[in-house]
């Protein structure tokens, strides 16, 4: 009998140091996961800390894109305001007159350049957003939003640039038909880049080339009113016309909104 009490003791005793170690075991899994979550937590908070200062530096990098857009597209629509005085004068001009009432030079000033200069976007900031996937880290998804309208602005003006580039040849080549362009040195007159204002009929072309001799290529009048409807074509409503009255101003306005958001998340 005392052999037995002796033996239930025992396995009494051994019952309580396996549950001891197992609590003990237990205790230590439960540190060494908690040890880890902290450890993933704090790992992930520096990832994150780390992505939010890159993200800062590309919306600054973005802030100064987008003001020398605003710079660019405005020079832009200064051409475009240019070109759209020069065909309302063109149609002025050449309503109601015959052939023998047209000059050369009147219609070379006239026609000259019907095109604007090509879209320059700073792109550079938002291609590095976009290729790094910093875009979906944008805690601010209307920022975001914004941010991805107006790259998608810039590719549809990309678009109509093409379209408008299109047309106005289209017209170049119907004026040549008709316009004697051999002036001399009228390209070292306007160097490349340089947009004279509007001053019909008292240019500086009319001032260098007024007592050129050169006559109009054409003496049928039909002639001369299919080329002023093509420039008519580019500067009407479904050509460069929405460009400087609705889709620039848009343009800049798009482009305010999201400096002020961008300078509002991301102060310096």
């Amino acid at each position: 009998m005392l052999q037995l009490f002796r033996k239930i003791r025992g396995d009494l005793m051994f019952d309580h140091k396996k549950r001891t170690y197992l609590n003990y075991a237990i205790g230590e899994l439960i540190l060494v996961v908690v040890g880890i979550l902290i450890a993933l937590q704090i790992n992930n908070w520096n990832e994150e800390r780390i992505e939010q200062r890159q993200i800062k530096e590309y919306a600054h990098g973005l802030i100064q894109d987008l003001k020398r857009d605003v710079v660019m597209s405005e020079t832009i629509r200064a051409d475009i305001n240019l070109i759209l005085q020069r065909i309302e004068a063109l149609s002025a001009y050449v309503r109601g007159k015959s052939v023998d009432e047209l000059r050369n030079i009147d219609l070379f000033y006239l026609m000259r350049e019907p095109f604007y200069r090509p879209y320059t976007w700073n792109r550079t900031s938002f291609e590095q957003i976009e290729s790094s996937g910093a875009l979906r880290q944008i805690r601010n998804r209307q920022l975001a939003e914004k941010i991805s309208a107006y790259a998608a602005f810039t590719h549809h003006l990309d678009g109509d640039f093409e379209f408008d580039r299109t047309v106005g040849t289209k017209a170049i080549e119907l004026a040549i038909k008709i316009v004697d362009m051999n002036y001399p040195d009228v390209n070292a007159l306007l160097p490349v880049g340089e947009r004279e204002p509007f001053s019909f009929p008292n240019s500086r072309i009319h001032d260098a080339y007024g007592d050129t001799s050169l006559s109009l290529l054409t003496d049928d009048i039909n002639d001369v009113r299919t080329a002023v409807a093509a420039y008519l074509t580019l500067g009407g409503r479904f050509g460069i016309r929405p460009r400087a009255e609705i889709e620039m101003p848009a343009l800049n306005a798009h482009a305010q909104e999201l400096i002020d958001l961008l300078e509002s998340e991301y102060p310096e």
